[in-house]
């Protein structure tokens, strides 16, 4: 049974990359998709719900389109998209990959280890751990490829 991975990135050169990095690693066995917003990975979340989501915790509101807005860009949105996958009793395991160290500003700017944290901390049954993506080094697949495949012995024996 092909596992159903869902992409929330809004850089495309880094979708491609985790993207490319599963068809390598897991080729035949995971379905992936990608989405460049807050806005269209919850309205595909919600319509049918994937079994992983790769998630970036910076993303905008909107998907970018040419000549248009895209809303405003949400620090901590991979956060609010898990708060809302809480709220709505969505169960899809996630994974946040991340290139910046810190999100948000001033009084509210956390770490890369807070954030993390704070994840593991408000979302115990859903967040399975953050990678630093690096996009000139390769520590990050072999730290995603750890966490994908204890998510994938776990969803064998369950």
């Amino acid at each position: 049974m092909s596992l159903i991975v869902h992409i929330v990135e809004d850089s495309a050169i880094k979708a491609a990359s985790i993207s490319a990095f599963f068809c390598q690693e897991f080729s035949g066995s995971c379905d992936t998709n990608i989405f460049g917003s807050f806005q269209s990975a919850m309205r595909a979340i919600d319509a049918s719900w994937p079994e992983l989501i790769i998630l970036d915790m910076t993303i905008p509101t909107f998907d970018r389109k040419p000549n248009a807005r895209e809303g405003r860009m949400r620090p901590l949105g991979g956060y609010d998209l898990m708060c809302k996958m809480k709220h709505r009793s969505i169960s899809a395991a996630v994974i946040v990959v991340t290139q910046l160290e810190t999100f948000g500003e001033g009084d509210e700017e956390v770490s890369f280890d807070e954030i993390t944290q704070r994840c593991a901390r408000d979302f115990p049954d859903i967040f399975l751990g953050s990678v630093y993506y690096d996009q000139g080094g390769l520590t990050w697949q072999a730290d995603l490829g750890r966490l994908v495949e204890a998510f994938m012995g776990r969803r064998e024996h369950q």
